[in-house]
């Protein structure tokens, strides 16, 4: 069935009216009904109908009042993939850890709201990545001393492994400044603040083994996936304190 163009011009009128309200603090119904190119009839029209679909229109009584968006309120969605779902929870929960009494509430607020945003086959799979991420206690004074901020391609190259579950081979510089080349599984992220740790199974080792991600020289993740290992195993291997994400 061919869709009904007047209805089609009144889905995309009010997808470019959320647009104008969301653009400025406060307008008139005058000024949207020019920007639009309709009545100011139209205009009221489609803001009375923006109201019933939930937006929170407010408006000024009288000749030429103003009509604004409630303060506070957002359009639409932002869709994000998982990796950057993920980074977007870890960089709130870094927010947290530093522990501004300032944002504290909002930040808790922000996670739940983030976290309850996704669609539930994704919402699941985000659960399941939040699980492998472990936080411990704030960093030593000897490691912060020792500390470098991590290359960007490495970081995103570990995340990835970590995310689709491929093992990754890298060349690790150890605190003596002795330099290997490991294979390994990224089974969960391990974070003292500020300091982030491959927590994985050792392929040359055979054993569990952290591995300070700013000593990861280089890494390539290979086409092989693994599975997840049993978690108590890891779980053991940190802090009795560390907590997942």
């Amino acid at each position: 069935m061919a869709e009904d163009p007047v209805v089609r011009s009144r889905v995309l009128r009010l997808d470019a009216l959320k647009v104008l309200l969301a653009d400025r603090d406060a307008t008139t119904a005058g000024d949207l009904a020019a920007e639009l190119g309709v009545s100011v009839r139209t205009v009221q029209r489609d803001l009375a109908a923006l109201r019933e679909l939930g937006m929170p229109v407010e408006s000024d009584r009288g000749r030429g009042g103003g009509v604004r968006l409630e303060r506070g309120w957002s359009l639409g969605r932002v869709h994000l993939n998982e990796s950057e779902a993920l980074g977007l929870l870890l960089s709130l929960t870094i927010a947290e850890k530093i522990g501004s009494p300032l944002l504290l509430g909002d930040l808790r607020s922000i996670t739940r709201k983030v976290s309850a945003a996704f669609a539930p086959a994704q919402a699941r799979r985000i659960r399941a990545l939040r699980g492998r991420v472990l936080v411990g206690q704030p960093a030593s004074g000897r490691v912060v001393t020792s500390y470098t901020p991590p290359q960007a391609p490495v970081t995103q190259a570990l995340l990835d492994s970590f995310l689709y579950q491929r093992v990754a081979a890298i060349r690790y510089e150890d605190q003596t400044g002795t330099v290997t080349e490991r294979e390994i599984e990224t089974q969960y992220l391990y974070y003292n603040v500020p300091v982030w740790y491959a927590l994985a199974w050792d392929r040359l080792r055979d054993d569990i083994r952290f591995f300070r991600i700013d000593r990861i020289n280089r890494i390539e993740p290979l086409a092989n996936g693994f599975g997840l290992r049993r978690a108590d195993m890891f779980l053991a291997a940190g802090e009795p304190e560390a907590r997942p994400m």
